[in-house]
């Protein structure tokens, strides 16, 4: 009498760990572009970005900290990408970080398109409202309408995150950000205020 065969045994072109297919040589090779670009445009734009000499007057980190700490971070994770994926392609047991994610379940379009809407709407209110005010309510707007509605978690969230961002813009980057038109540029000084930043 035979044994059946196993039917879980790695077999040519598909992956033993993971049981997907693995990668050809040419889309690896793509796979691989990806976060090797990513690394080179990391270590290149600060050179095109930041050529002024100017110092920045009193306390803070100035304009340039934060595209500075994301370019450098960029660089960080690009370069670990490119160790992951190497290390991945010589075990022959893994596949690169890139993969097509796996559908959890229906994707919601029009719970995509109300967030992307609410992101523009956020943009074209900022001038209006002020960043202090509309960053307070995107926040809390976005919690709800991921389903946090416990006003337990959503005010202290809401108010963290605000402050938060506020330090870090303008008061650690010094950045220039809108106080709002109107009644909103006094809340908006307020605030600034009663955070310590002004």
């Amino acid at each position: 009498m035979r044994v059946p065969a196993d039917d879980n045994r790695a077999t040519p072109g598909r992956d033993a760990g993971s049981g997907g297919m693995a990668p050809s040589g040419l889309a690896t090779l793509l796979v691989f572009l990806v976060p090797v670009g990513l690394l080179v445009l990391a270590l290149i734009l600060p050179s095109f970005m930041f050529q002024s000499d100017q110092r920045i007057a009193g306390n803070g980190l100035g304009p340039g900290f934060w595209p500075r700490t994301m370019l450098s971070a960029l660089a960080l994770f690009s370069a670990i990408w490119i160790i992951h994926d190497l290390w991945a392609t010589r075990r022959r047991t893994r596949l690169p970080m890139m993969q097509p994610p796996a559908e959890d379940g229906h994707y919601h379009m029009g719970k995509a398109l109300v967030g992307l809407v609410g992101i523009c709407a956020y943009g074209w209110l900022l001038p209006i409202l002020g960043f202090a005010v509309a960053t307070c309510l995107f926040i809390a707007l976005w919690c709800w309408f991921g389903g946090t509605r416990n006003l337990l978690v959503v005010i202290p969230i809401t108010l963290i995150g605000t402050v938060g961002l506020l330090w870090l813009f303008m008061g650690l980057a010094l950045m220039p950000l809108p106080r709002g038109s109107g009644v909103f540029d006094g809340v908006s000084i307020w605030l600034l205020r009663l955070v310590g930043i002004y």
